[in-house]
């Protein structure tokens, strides 16, 4: 009894990352988009597996050829499931590792940037206002000296 309640959890489990993964299909960034495709093989292989290892526990299904305690139905669950899946998982990782670091290395160079504009954008912002004090005093000492200029008879 324990073991069909662990089998069942078991493949409950890798059947809710399955279909999670299947769900996110094509939201996945591009850049991992190739191991993506290895993660969602490998987590349906494994649910496989575990789909067959609990018919393993009922004995009333071993008149079908891949189901229940077969030669075939044990190839298809250690070999094709477990196997073939865990294959699969391990190459989703070797091709999502490197992504991910480089995808760091990029946010690392990002955020350098960004710190680097920031600094940029500070240092035009404070020349921006020296230059407006500036030209404001000297428009405001252009429009005194064209006041004191003009006569009050003159016409402008």
């Amino acid at each position: 009894m324990f073991d069909i309640v662990t089998d069942i959890f078991r493949a409950l489990i890798t059947g809710a990352i399955f279909f999670y993964l299947r769900s996110m299909r094509g939201q996945e960034p591009p850049r991992l988009r190739k191991a993506w495709i290895f993660f969602l093989i490998g987590f349906g292989l494994l649910f496989l597996g575990g789909l067959l290892n609990i018919a393993d526990n009922f004995p009333s299904l071993s008149k079908y050829i891949f189901i229940g305690r077969t030669r075939y139905a044990d190839f298809l669950e250690q070999i094709v499931g477990y196997v073939f899946g865990l294959l699969f998982l391990g190459i989703g990782f070797w091709r999502w590792i490197p992504a991910i670091i480089a995808l760091r290395a990029e946010e690392v160079v990002l955020r350098r940037s960004q710190e680097e504009l920031k600094r940029q954008v500070a240092e035009l912002t404070e020349e921006r206002n020296k230059l407006k004090k500036t030209i404001e005093c000297d428009l405001a000492y252009a429009a005194k000296e064209a006041a004191t200029t003009q006569q009050p008879g003159d016409a402008p």
